[in-house]
């Protein structure tokens, strides 16, 4: 299998607004069913969820993605590792050794593919408005700071419960980014309400899923970590100069 496929936005340059989308939901089940919560409660259990990100500073995790595709029978599969600073680092390595790197240090977008030391920069700066900072925004989703920012940005469609995970169904408010992703899925531990998956349903029915083990929080990570580590012997393209 080409693990590769498992991640369609990782170091290709068709879209990049998929680029960012396919990575902001890897933050991000219509798989959880349970007995529903009482009206009042899914926005009770929402600002739980989000009280306990106050004092979040840096997390790390294992993870498996999962890729669904109409075009085949059986879901690519590939496991990685994220890091997460905040208020905005991240760093996601897919692969065994690594394929894939994607990462964010201030204003900066990172895809790098180190077997092949190839990278693409993307300036955030340089989007200012449109459907690529909105998708950009999902990224933050899975570690949000601010319950008001977090609800300006997305509506709570419904909470299931079920097996000791809560569900949060939720659907973006900026139509750009609701027309690529229509539906997105945060799961949480109903105990600790520490993230456990994510899922996003893109417009096409495909569905990238990523699930969450060995989790730690507040890990103390390297003052270089958010690097993209790149030297005079890698390609190095801006494919956002060309637009």
């Amino acid at each position: 299998m080409n693990q590769n496929r498992c991640i369609p936005s990782f170091g290709r340059r068709s879209s990049a607004v998929a680029i960012l989308a396919s990575l902001a939901w890897c933050w991000v089940s219509m798989l959880a069913t349970g007995v529903a919560a009482r009206a009042d409660e899914p926005d009770q259990i929402l600002d739980r969820w989000l009280a306990t990100q106050k004092d979040l500073t840096s997390w790390s995790s294992d993870f498996v993605q999962i890729r669904y595709l109409k075009a085949l029978t059986q879901p690519l599969r590939a496991s990685g590792h994220l890091w997460f600073e905040a208020p905005n680092r991240f760093r996601w390595e897919l692969g065994n050794p690594v394929q894939s790197v994607a990462l964010r240090k201030d204003e900066n977008l990172w895809i790098l593919s180190p077997q092949l030391k190839r990278a693409e920069r993307y300036s955030l700066n340089e989007l200012q408005k449109g459907p690529i900072r909105d998708a950009l925004a999902l990224l933050d989703t899975g570690f949000p700071r601010d319950a008001a920012e977090f609800r300006r940005g997305f509506n709570l469609v419904r909470l299931s419960t079920a097996g000791g995970v809560h569900v949060f169904h939720l659907q973006p408010k900026a139509s750009a980014v609701k027309r690529l992703l229509p539906d997105l899925t945060v799961e949480v531990s109903a105990e600790s309400f520490s993230l456990t998956a994510t899922e996003l349903i893109f417009a096409d029915g495909s569905r990238l899923r990523n699930e969450f083990t060995q989790s730690v929080k507040n890990p103390k990570l390297p003052a270089d970590w958010f690097n993209p580590g790149t030297n005079s012997t890698w390609k190095i393209s801006e494919p956002m100069k060309s637009k």
